[in-house]
C-alpha cells in the first residue's frame, strides 16, 4: 500500500512536532515537513502535494479555516482534518462550511486519530493495516 503523505500546520511548533513523531512512529505515513502560518502552508500545499493535512483553526495571519477553504477549491485537494483546542459548535460548523472533511479537537488526537482515518480512507485498504498497528 502507498504510505499516506502527511503535513501539519500549526502555529504551536511543540504540538506540531508531537503530531508529526505520532506519525511517524506508524509506517503508513510520509510526514512531510511542517508549516507554521497559513501562508506557508499554502506555498507547501502547492508544492508538496499531502495527501493528508492536519490544519490548526487558530493561527495568526491566515486562519486555518481560510486555508481550508482556499486549498479544498484546489483541483486534487488532499483530505483536510481541521484541529483546535477550544471545541466548540462554532469550530466545528466553521470546519466543515470551509470543506474539511474531518474535525478533531487536539486534546483528543490521540484518542480520535483512528476513527478519523477510518472514515476519511475506508476505501483505502488503509483501515486492515491501521488496526494491526494499534490493536
Amino acid at each position: 500500500m502507498k504510505r499516506i503523505r502527511v503535513m501539519v500546520v500549526d502555529d504551536s511548533l511543540q504540538f506540531a512536532s508531537a503530531v508529526r513523531q505520532f506519525l511517524a512512529s506508524n509506517g503508513n505515513f510520509e510526514v512531510l515537513a511542517s508549516a507554521n502560518s497559513g501562508g506557508e502552508a499554502l506555498a507547501r500545499a502547492s508544492s508538496d502535494r499531502p495527501d493528508l493535512m492536519f490544519i490548526d483553526i487558530d493561527m495568526p495571519g491566515v486562519n486555518g479555516l481560510a486555508v481550508t477553504s482556499l486549498i479544498k477549491g484546489q483541483e486534487a485537494a488532499p483530505k483536510i482534518v481541521m484541529m483546535t483546542l477550544e471545541d466548540s459548535d462554532e469550530h466545528r460548523i466553521g470546519a466543515i462550511a470551509a470543506g474539511a472533511d474531518a474535525f478533531l479537537p487536539k486534546d483528543d488526537f490521540a484518542q480520535g486519530f483512528h476513527a478519523v482515518l477510518d472514515l476519511l480512507f475506508a476505501q483505502s485498504g488503509f483501515n486492515e493495516e491501521s488496526r494491526a498497528w494499534h490493536g
